[in-house]
């Protein structure tokens, strides 16, 4: 792996170039097997890549998608194949994605079985037919829990905001199901996927094992986004409002994506359950600008957020757009979604990095570049 320019980092760390080339890698899933590929990217534009523990790149699972982009950015080029999880348990990958039915969008999830990792060997939509648009209000995040369910984030619709507060439409919600897309027995409604409401964009979704709850990041429309904890039956307020419920939030929209938590010693004792979220910023704008381009890493306590620090901004001249966000046993991982490559997507250019320690630990001071 190589040293990566372009990138400031916390000090006492370091980036490290995993993959490139990528056609918009979105998120980043660690595979969980001792054998078979390190992690899972999806591409947005219809694949499932692998990255090996050396750093080869292979094929998944592609043809995911039953129409063709048309690379606008932001726009209907926004939409595809985007949530990403596996099964600690059985291996199977989930992704949620886009589809066509007589013209117009709609929302699924498809599980995918696999016996050495590499290649997909069988699929099953298990969530299908929810509305949807090509403007990024899609369905997003997947997640499984520590009750062994299926979360998962889905979008207000863009056109039907008002669907999020309702309870007869699963749009703006994030639904709780059983592996197989049943509706398990103690949801807190009878009969009902969803698990909690009232939510715009919820793109981000990360499990924190000290408290056992569900954090998500959701896009506000001009102001406040937000970092949430999720509860079980909550109404998180939209429309209108993108502060009820939250734990944090951003008076300018920053556009938030994934997240998720040092938990397992990998940034050291200092930076442990600390929560790390990729602020994507504008599609199409180059750098340096006043929002979004980095990650950014809260301290959280009982009551709120207690401290809040830039940890990895993109510092070069280019496009590039963290997106994708998870920790591995090694190490942080994300994804770039562009690049140096091109904004509409024709020319594939994307990264995956990981941040790790380096000699000395979490050493106060100045960013560095590498």
């Amino acid at each position: 792996m190589d040293a990566v320019d372009g990138w400031w980092v916390f000090p006492g760390f370091r980036i490290e170039l995993v993959a490139t080339g990528l056609h918009k890698p979105v998120n980043v899933a660690m595979s969980h097997r001792r054998d078979g590929p390190m992690l899972y990217v999806s591409e947005l534009y219809g694949r499932i890549r692998y990255v090996t523990m050396d750093c080869r790149v292979g094929t998944f699972a592609e043809g995911l998608l039953n129409y063709e982009p048309d690379y606008v950015l932001p726009g209907s080029g926004e939409s595809g194949v985007t949530g990403l999880c596996v099964d600690p348990a059985s291996g199977d990958v989930f992704a949620s994605m886009l589809y066509l039915d007589d013209g117009r969008p709609f929302s699924r999830v498809v599980r995918m079985s696999t016996d050495g990792g590499l290649k997909a060997d069988n699929a099953e939509v298990i969530l299908d037919g929810v509305r949807s648009t090509f403007n990024a209000h899609q369905v997003q995040a997947l997640t499984i829990g520590p009750d062994g369910k299926l979360y998962v984030n889905l979008g207000d619709g863009y056109d039907e905001p008002e669907v999020a507060r309702r309870d007869d439409d699963l749009r703006g919600k994030v639904l709780r199901m059983n592996l197989d897309g049943s509706v398990p027995d103690d949801n807190p409604v009878e009969g009902s996927l969803v698990f909690a409401k009232g939510f715009r964009n919820p793109f981000g979704a990360a499990w924190r094992r000290s408290d056992r709850s569900l954090y998500i990041s959701d896009n506000g429309r001009q102001s406040y986004d937000r970092i949430a904890r999720v509860e079980r039956n909550g109404d998180y307020g939209w429309p209108p409002d993108m502060r009820r419920g939250s734990l944090f939030w951003w008076t300018f929209t920053q556009a938030p994506t994934a997240l998720d938590f040092a938990q397992d010693g990998q940034f050291g004792e200092r930076f442990n359950d600390h929560l790390f979220v990729a602020l994507a910023g504008p599609a199409r704008h180059k750098a340096p600008l006043m929002k979004g381009k980095k990650i950014v890493k809260l301290e959280l306590g009982s009551d709120g957020v207690l401290s809040y620090d830039d940890f990895v901004v993109y510092a070069g001249e280019g496009l590039a757009m963290p997106v994708g966000l998870a920790f591995g046993h090694d190490g942080m991982y994300f994804t770039d979604l562009h690049g140096e490559g091109d904004v509409y997507g024709k020319k594939p250019g994307g990264n995956v990095f990981r941040v790790v320690r380096s000699e000395g630990g979490e050493g106060p001071g100045k960013g560095l570049r590498y």
